[in-house]
């Protein structure tokens, strides 16, 4: 049963409330809104995205250097828009419509990714047979005014003479005090990546995009177009009731150690990569179902969902993450943790290495030569109570030698050492030691855990030697 709690102000008292604006503090507020979060490339990112949600097909980005200030330029072929649109564009937290299928989510997307990069924001933009149109706003003047100011107007016949497209938009970036590498060329060509990966889907389908004058390629992290890559699941997941996901999972193909690291198969690329409304906004993510180490280099899925479910999976305003239930979680590992395992016991697999490829005669030699000098170790005594008194065991003299975990070594003379390796499941211990004659056999178990990490540095013969002096001490 619950319970309703009323004001203790009387409801006459209520009525008469005379309300007025109370606006945030239009410095303070930019300032913070600078510190949400976006990376230099993001901001770059979701502008992007207002031009495909403006059904843009050719979209080209300048970057480069004037005057000290690194400059970037974003130019789309899309629908434009007209005064009451840029003016609400220009706003924080704009009104305008939204489909659910639009990358944009709260209508912040202009103002918050360029600010997080740029202190001068400056907007051309033309409907088809409308007039162009110049827009924006700077930092520095609404920290100056301490007020959300902008500017929009016609076009200047310089801008009109600038901009020969029917329609589109240009939004250009300028005192970029927050770019996180000024070196132009180098910025553009890791955009270029950025923009692959995240885009892959509209690229795919046609929509044009350029750095620098140069064209994005489509980037698959899930490798569907290498006909050596398996999908091995490809299904839909329902989502509290309201919808579903599409979740696809492959085995990447293996090209060898160096093959492998150059195709970007390596531990940090694995794990679940997000696709919201075919826009990517996180990647290699493991939502703690394992750890990332090399066994798991192969594994990779992609989650996709369209943005009507957006409160189900709690969207974060930068659209970078994803907050799903608990009850999504289980269902998300249930359908998933077999694959992952098997995908790491063919990981391992594949780390084993034959016999003769780890050079073990470093320590093999030495611990031979020196063999006369390795005291043979005490036995190990179980102290227990003397015969006679209450709970004592029923035979023995109260002293009794305790069973090693190995098979008893012997020093003696002549003695030689071997280490070897061998498979005996991931529960069991990290090596092995028995003794046959003269020859000490330490045998390394190869599904431990800790062998990958072992094998990483295995081309180190002095790595190599310290781990063999130390199973063998």
């Amino acid at each position: 049963m619950s319970t309703v709690i009323e004001s203790a102000e009387p409801r006459s008292a209520r009525s008469s409330r005379v309300l007025e604006e109370n606006p945030p503090h239009a410095r303070r507020t930019m300032e913070a809104l600078r510190e949400l979060g976006y990376d230099s490339y993001a901001s770059i990112l979701d502008i992007i995205d207002n031009c495909i949600d403006a059904h843009a097909a050719k979209i080209d980005i300048e970057i480069g250097e004037q005057k000290g200030d690194i400059v970037m330029t974003i130019d789309d072929d899309g629908t434009g828009m007209d005064e009451e649109t840029l003016r609400e564009a220009l706003r924080l937290g704009s009104d305008t419509e939204r489909e659910p299928g639009d990358l944009g989510k709260f209508g912040m997307g202009l103002v918050t990714a360029s600010i997080g990069l740029s202190q001068q924001v400056e907007v051309l933009t033309k409907e088809n047979e409308g007039r162009l149109l110049f827009g924006g706003f700077d930092l520095e003047q609404i920290a100056s005014e301490n007020r959300f100011v902008r500017w929009v107007g016609t076009a200047t016949r310089e801008q009109i003479a600038s901009f020969p497209r029917e329609k589109g938009t240009r939004v250009r970036l300028s005192k970029t005090d927050r770019i996180s590498n000024r070196n132009a060329t180098t910025f553009a060509n890791t955009l270029r990546l950025r923009i692959g990966q995240v885009f892959r889907k509209f690229l795919k389908s046609g929509v044009t995009v350029k750095v620098n004058g140069r064209a994005v390629e489509p980037i698959d992290p899930l490798m569907l177009s290498d006909p050596k890559t398996l999908l091995v699941l490809d299904t839909e997941i329902e989502v509290d009731g309201k919808g579903s996901a599409i979740l696809r999972v492959v085995d990447l193909p293996d090209f060898g150690a160096a093959g492998n690291k150059s195709a970007g198969i390596i531990p940090q690329n694995s794990g679940f990569y997000i696709v919201r409304n075919n826009r990517e906004i996180m990647e290699a993510h493991t939502f703690d179902f394992y750890k990332k180490h090399p066994d798991f280099s192969h594994f990779r899925a992609e989650l996709s969902f369209d943005g009507s479910l957006d409160a189900h999976f709690h969207t974060d305003v930068k659209k970078m993450s994803i907050h799903p239930s608990q009850s999504f979680l289980d269902k998300l590992r249930q359908a998933t943790q077999a694959l992952i395992t098997e995908s790491g016991r063919q990981g391992r697999a594949r780390a084993n290495v034959d016999r003769g490829q780890i050079d073990h005669s470093t320590a093999e030699a030495n611990i031979t030569r020196r063999a006369p000098l390795i005291p043979k170790p005490k036995a190990l005594i179980e102290r227990r109570t003397p015969r006679g008194r209450k709970g004592t065991h029923p035979s023995g003299d109260g002293e009794k030698l305790r069973t090693p975990h190995v098979t008893n070594l012997k020093t003696v003379s002549g003695l030689k050492v071997a280490f070897n390796e061998g498979d005996y499941g991931e529960q069991s211990p990290f090596y092995l030691v028995k003794q046959e004659g003269r020859t000490i056999t330490v045998t390394y178990n190869r599904e431990h855990p800790f062998w990958r990490e072992f094998l990483e540095h295995a081309a180190d013969a002095k790595v190599v030697a310290i781990l063999d002096y130390l199973v063998f001490a």
